[in-house]
């Protein structure tokens, strides 16, 4: 943690170049200062919905039968990493180029031993690379875009001082990184080329793939592409751009389907001929959409419980199990480029909720036990349910903090759940015989039985609260006894299951809305449990809503970041108080990313054009962001022994 208010004091000082306290907007004749604050946006909604009823006739007891050295069915090996971001590139600026990225990253790193993060999207397959920079001199601008999407996308230049940034993130932070390649010119022009050249130079190790194309199955219906835009012109324009990029070994991720086509179909049809340039087979899906408006529209608190069912989380996840297979036969990973609750943006009062934060735990698990490599949780813009942590809007970064979604809570536990040791393997219990109501996972490590995960999506606290009995060998299994004499426990609380905020991780909490600079405030609380050493049995209570993260053995609890006590890394936000009062044509503010546009161009989920203050004021001309980085991490470099306790 920081120990010097001088490192504080740097940081912010290099720092406020960037901070904006208010837009001035001027025309010919008069000059006005905007409050772009008072503009309602979706990641501001307030929407809580009706807590679905909840069953009777649940067991108050259940047993968790584990056995040492394994279990059959467990998923491959993964790392506490597992669980990570998907930006769009439209918006990656307004995100990591903040040290409040870097304390949520720090949070999860801490954890799992590293964060894994992919900057792309719809965004990022006519991006183009101004390696001399944009004439605007920010990181990103976005023009109008031509497509046919209903997530509005914007056409993106970007310079390479997103790559800079992202470097020096990962000198901080463990950041490892996947990055979209501009796929729709097929590099008629070699800008992808570019792109490839400059992310492998510049991110080096850092860089886990190359996504190469980003949803190709809608490049048609989306008009990207001709209206008829098929499998086959698909795998021809791969092999043309593979034949294209500067690359000779497995460094690309694909082929990212997400909605029209069969992705074992396109696997088997063609596309496995591109193994030897392929590191991961991805795919990308969201349960639901929020896409559709008027009549057809999705109402939230129909589809509400589906965010609380087990079963619903397994029908999601285990028709890649045969995916999977085919992935692990070519010797190639198998990763989720892309989730969410549900696209475009969303529910209000789903995605949001406490719901989420659970549904996020299981949904992560089932998809390390179903041979997942990685799993990306989306961001969007402003004007989405779903991001896991988001700016405040417009000017108000003065007086307001970020706001940490339901959902990142998810990317929490999932983290020390799996640890650091990079070898966890999982396997869901099918608790109570896989009720509906109840999940329950354990995670293997070399053989060894070291954490236990236990959910309870029915909210009646008291009423509805479970205990778990967990075993490992003994009983009668005829196996020796290797039930631990006492476990620690983790919970992650709420009073309810449609609540936004007041969440809690072992008694600690990310704060309100508008409350959070990227740290977990509180003191930590850990459940030392005395196990039965004559039933051989560990008593687990599990209440009613809640995720109990069991720690079988002392190293477990150690490699999982433990009682996080100073252990965490973490980042001056002050910059929050920089004072910098930047003016803007009344025409480009029309036709920017500020609330007010007529023409808004941001993020690519529906009405995601809205974006935040930082996105339309941080300029980084000539090179700044590399030079802030730089400097950022220079200062921590020479003194990092100093302030490390």
């Amino acid at each position: 943690m920081l120990k010097s208010s001088v490192i504080f004091t740097l940081l912010s000082s290099l720092a406020t170049p960037f901070a904006s306290a208010a837009v001035t907007v001027y025309t010919g004749s008069s000059t006005t200062t905007a409050d772009l604050s008072l503009y309602t946006v979706a990641s501001n909604d307030q929407t809580i919905l009706q807590v679905p009823a909840a069953p009777q006739g649940l067991n108050p007891t259940v047993l968790a039968q584990l056995y040492d050295g394994g279990m059959t069915g467990m998923g491959n090996p993964v790392n506490g990493g597992f669980l990570g971001f998907s930006i769009e590139l439209s918006v990656a600026a307004m995100l990591i180029l903040r040290p409040e990225f870097l304390n949520y990253c720090a949070v999860l790193e801490s954890r799992g031993g590293s964060v894994t993060v992919r900057v792309g999207g719809n965004t990022q397959d006519k991006a183009i690379l101004a390696v001399d920079g944009n004439p605007s001199g920010k990181t990103i601008d976005k023009y109008k875009g031509t497509d046919a999407s209903p997530t509005e996308t914007p056409d993106v230049h970007f310079t390479l001082d997103l790559f800079y940034a992202m470097a020096s993130i990962s000198k901080l932070v463990k950041a490892n990184w996947f990055f979209g390649i501009p796929f729709i010119a097929v590099d008629s022009d070699g800008n992808a080329g570019l792109v490839v050249q400059y992310a492998r130079q510049i991110l080096g190790e850092n860089l886990l793939a190359l996504q190469l194309a980003n949803e190709p199955d809608l490049y048609g219906p989306h008009l990207k592409k001709q209206a008829d835009y098929s499998e086959q012109d698909f795998f021809t324009d791969t092999q043309t751009m593979i034949q294209k990029l500067p690359i000779t070994e497995p460094i690309l991720a694909g082929p990212s389907i997400c909605c029209m086509w069969d992705t074992n179909t396109v696997l088997n049809d063609g596309y496995m001929n591109f193994k030897d340039s392929l590191a991961f087979i991805d795919v990308m899906h969201y349960p639901n959409n929020n896409c559709a408006t008027g009549a057809d529209a999705v109402v939230p608190q129909d589809v509400f419980p589906n965010y609380l069912n087990h079963h619903n989380v397994q029908n999601v996840v285990t028709p890649y199990a045969s995916t999977a297979q085919i992935s692990l036969a070519a010797g190639k990973q198998m990763m989720m480029m892309e989730t969410n609750t549900a696209s475009c943006g969303g529910f209000p009062g789903v995605s949001d909720s406490f719901a989420a934060s659970l549904w996020g735990v299981d949904y992560g698990l089932q998809m390390a036990y179903n041979n997942f490599t990685y799993a990306l949780l989306h961001f969007g813009g402003q004007n989405v349910y779903y991001n896991p942590f988001t700016p405040p809007p417009t000017n108000m970064t003065k007086y307001r903090q970020w706001t940490t979604g339901a959902v990142f809570y998810s990317n929490i536990v999932v983290a020390e759940a799996l640890g650091k040791s990079g070898v966890s393997q999982v396997i869901d219990l099918q608790l109570d015989d896989n009720n509906e109501n109840r999940a329950g996972y354990a995670i293997y490590e070399k053989g060894v039985a070291s954490r236990a995960v236990f959910i309870n999506y029915v909210s009646n606290p008291g009423a509805s609260d479970y205990t778990v009995q967990v075993a490992i060998g003994g009983q009668q299994t005829g196996l020796p006894n290797k039930t631990p004499t006492s476990v620690k426990v983790k919970y992650l609380r709420a009073d309810s299951v449609s609540v936004k905020y007041n969440i809690t991780w072992a008694g600690q909490t990310m704060g309100q809305q508008y409350g959070s600079d990227g740290r977990l405030y509180g003191e930590v609380e850990v459940t030392t449990i005395q196990c039965d050493t004559t039933t051989q049995l560990c008593d687990i209570p599990v209440p009613s809503p809640s995720v109990a993260l069991v720690f079988l053995t002392d190293d477990a609890f150690t490699n999982s970041g433990g009682d996080d006590s100073g252990s965490t890394l973490t980042f001056a936000t002050t910059v929050t108080s920089g004072k910098v009062h930047p003016t803007m044509d009344q025409a480009a503010l029309a036709t920017s990313n500020g609330r007010n546009g007529s023409v808004p161009l941001g993020a690519t989920s529906k009405g995601g054009a809205l974006s935040s203050w930082s996105e339309q004021g941080v300029r980084l001309a000539g090179g700044a962001a590399q030079l802030w980085w730089s400097v950022a991490i220079t200062v921590l470099g020479v003194v990092g022994g100093a302030w490390m306790m």
